[in-house]
């Protein structure tokens, strides 16, 4: 270890301010090392957060704008919904059908015939309901029971116990004629237990099939037994025996209300990728090192890394090649479409002035007068189309054009936003080089400050021995 000499010595000198001194150009190298360490670091980690944003505006706005059930969603009205209700999902297709319903079906139930009477088994014990056991403890009560049926997964039966009535009930969870009850009990406690709640055993009690024509095909050529059923994408629920139509229509304001919000989701992405874009870039303020730190107010350094960070993608080149490509994605004209309407300023989908770089807005009457024409306007416009991108709906470009972005986001800046575990990326790379070297050239600083140190100890040694001798000299001469 160096035996260091500091403060004022025998020649008077400061050896810590002359070494720090000495030492200034060399520790500014540092300096400048973790200065651009430390940018790579902010840059890294406000890529992952880009990164993150891109992706969940591609996987959620995008990808949904993909779908039929955005770009076409439908709707299905009934002529009375007295005797049937009904909606439509995105396969459904527009058309009017007919209904008559003759007969509803019906679940199946079963009551106490009599005053029930709960008695609990002397041991635990189980009763059969639709082939299933369903246990019954000594200590269960009239509830316990009723919970444990309720409770019973696959048993398509639910209980009640009226206190009031002192009657058991039993209902199907399906309706039909493949909805039944059937209680079985073998002879001992099971069988007593059912006979004092008045329930009858080893007769099952089944529900009844709904009939009734859609379109003219009968119930029963369709193999529907409930009340509620789906058929060519309408879902119907009847309600009453009657004769009734349902519509189904392409859903306008729905679908004008998708593309308002496609749009909102869409600036909002573009907005945070050219904010980064043009965001001012200040040179001169550099990150701090802990000793202009120690020198500032918190707030001080505050603004001073506000303005450190700013502009660290300032014409970036894979953000500034999204942000042209979701601009031309939308802007662009689909050669897969002919007719009046082949590009999205056509069904009025526009950007604004050139300073806006790229906003979109929507003139709603346009669309509405474009959805009139063609309900299934939107669905082309978006939807894929062809296998080449010229032939691409909007929301497929900007898609494959995200999906690229992204990819390079992970080259240059990895998939987390700490380097500690990223030796692949770029930044990555770079980041761990930077502290490679200030480990390097620490361990090298430290040398040359102990050998300062070193040297200056020697020189106090020998003026230390010099003033000696120079004393010793002096007392001869004057003796």
């Amino acid at each position: 270890m160096t035996t260091r000499i500091t403060g004022l010595s025998n020649s008077g000198l400061d050896t810590d301010a002359l070494v720090k001194n000495l030492m200034q150009a060399q520790r500014a190298k540092y300096d400048k090392l973790n200065q651009q360490k430390i940018q790579s670091e902010w840059k890294k980690a406000d890529y992952n957060t880009l990164n993150t944003a891109i992706s969940s505006f591609r996987n959620t706005t995008v990808f949904n704008f993909k779908l039929s059930s955005s770009l076409n969603p439908v709707r299905a009205e009934s002529t009375d919904q007295t005797k049937v209700t009904a909606t439509a999902n995105a396969t459904a297709t527009t058309f009017t059908h007919a209904l008559n319903v003759t007969t509803l079906a019906t679940g199946a139930s079963m009551a106490s015939s009599g005053t029930a009477v709960w008695s609990a088994p002397a041991a635990d014990t189980t009763v059969n309901i639709n082939g299933t056991n369903i246990a019954v403890k000594a200590t269960d009560t009239a509830y316990d029971f009723v919970s444990t049926i309720n409770n019973t997964a696959g048993l398509n039966v639910k209980a009640n116990y009226d206190a009031t009535l002192n009657k058991f009930f039993l209902y199907s969870t399906d309706m039909g004629g493949t909805a039944k009850i059937d209680l079985t009990a073998n002879a001992g406690a099971e069988k007593t237990l059912l006979d004092n709640l008045q329930l009858n055993t080893g007769t099952a009690v089944t529900g009844t099939n709904s009939v009734f024509t859609l379109d003219g095909v009968s119930s029963a050529s369709l193999g529907i037994t409930g009340n509620t059923f789906t058929v060519s994408g309408v879902k119907y629920n009847l309600k009453a025996t009657g004769t009734a139509s349902v519509a189904v229509s392409s859903d306008t304001d729905k679908v004008i209300a998708n593309v308002k919000s496609f749009i909102d989701s869409y600036n909002t992405m573009l907005g945070t990728i050219n904010s980064e874009l043009s965001e001012a870039r200040y040179k001169d303020y550099l990150p701090l090192t802990e000793e202009q730190k120690a020198a500032m107010k918190d707030s001080d350094i505050t603004a001073w890394e506000v303005k450190a960070k700013s502009g660290l993608f300032r014409n970036d080149s894979i953000l500034s090649t999204l942000s042209y490509a979701m601009r031309d994605n939308v802007s662009a004209q689909i050669t897969g479409l002919t007719g009046t309407y082949t590009s999205a300023s056509s069904i009025g989908i526009t950007t604004g002035a050139y300073s806006e770089k790229g906003k979109l807005y929507l003139d709603e009457d346009k669309l509405r007068k474009a959805l009139e024409a063609d309900p299934e306007i939107v669905q082309k416009m978006f939807g894929t189309i062809g296998s080449s991108t010229s032939t691409n709906g909007i929301a497929t470009r900007l898609s494959d054009s995200l999906q690229t972005a992204i990819d390079k986001i992970k080259v240059e800046g990895g998939t987390t936003a700490s380097a500690a575990s990223d030796f692949t990326s770029s930044l990555g790379k770079k980041i761990n080089d930077y502290a490679k070297s200030m480990l390097t050239m620490d361990k090298r600083l430290k040398e040359m400050e102990d050998n300062y140190y070193t040297k200056f100890s020697k020189m106090e040694t020998a003026l230390t021995k010099l003033n000696s001798q120079s004393s010793w000299l002096t007392q001869q001469l004057g003796g």
